[in-house]
């Protein structure tokens, strides 16, 4: 744990921040366009229900600038998915999994095998269209999420992960009859 911990705060893991990391589908691209087309629908719908509502209240100013917000988020929904599509990495080693993701800001989580609680497929509407699935790893710190993973390629995963932390566990019983 020690180990994480440095590696994190020392910062020595960007010497090796593009080696062995996995990338994306290209239908990840897709899938993220999608997703943010609706948040961007979804978005233009309120504004415009909030402008007919409060067409009669009179304001001191106009409230026409809601619609230059609008063009904002859609131009963010536009260019978000292309962004986060390159900067989405995942990689595991015999130790840890290692995932960085972000638009503006880049975040990654990185979780020992041996922390490992529970591990979930998951995949919504949009992801089944593309083909795409989820893998949830969930810790006792909480849950890292691998999105935008071909089917195949996520059950293949899983079933690393689920060998992982089986040999992990007869490993650690073995040491334990041992002492």
């Amino acid at each position: 744990m020690i180990r994480y911990l440095k590696r994190r705060i020392m910062g020595s893991y960007r010497k090796d921040m593009n080696t062995n990391y996995e990338k994306l589908s290209k239908k990840a691209i897709g899938c993220m366009m999608v997703n943010e087309v609706i948040v961007g629908v979804v978005c233009t719908f309120l504004t415009g229900v909030a402008k007919v509502l409060l067409a009669d209240v009179e304001f001191p100013f106009s409230l026409n600038w809601l619609w230059g917000i609008v063009a904002v988020i859609w131009v963010i929904c536009i260019v978000s998915p292309f962004v986060r599509y390159q900067r989405y990495r995942y990689r595991f080693t015999e130790e840890e999994i290692d995932m960085r993701e972000g638009f503006l800001f880049v975040h990654r989580d990185i979780v020992p095998i041996e922390r490992l609680h529970k591990i979930a497929l998951e995949s919504g509407p949009v992801d089944r269209i593309f083909g795409l699935t989820k893998v949830i790893v969930t810790t006792a710190g909480g849950a890292v999420v691998i999105r935008f993973l071909r089917i195949e390629q996520a059950e293949q995963i899983v079933e690393k992960l689920k060998h992982r932390i089986n040999q992990y566990a007869i490993d650690k019983r073995e040491k334990e009859m041992q002492a």
